[in-house]
């Protein structure tokens, strides 16, 4: 029973720790790619992490500005 509340605490982290990046895919995001990267190396900091997130809430703007 022990074992079973390691395995679930774990895959509740893993999903909380992806958030971002999940959140990012589900939108299909215009830079998901750089959230996946800031969100995989830096999102071990909270600021890393507030940055992937932020970026993943931001509306997809696909106008191309010159």
């Amino acid at each position: 029973m022990e074992i079973l509340a390691i395995i679930i605490a774990t895959a509740a982290m893993i999903f909380l720790y992806f958030t971002p990046s999940i959140l990012a895919a589900r939108k299909n995001s215009n830079n998901k790619i750089t959230i996946y990267l800031i969100n995989f190396f830096l999102g071990w900091s909270l600021f890393g992490w507030l940055a992937a997130l932020y970026l993943a809430l931001q509306k997809n703007n696909s106008k191309v500005r010159f």
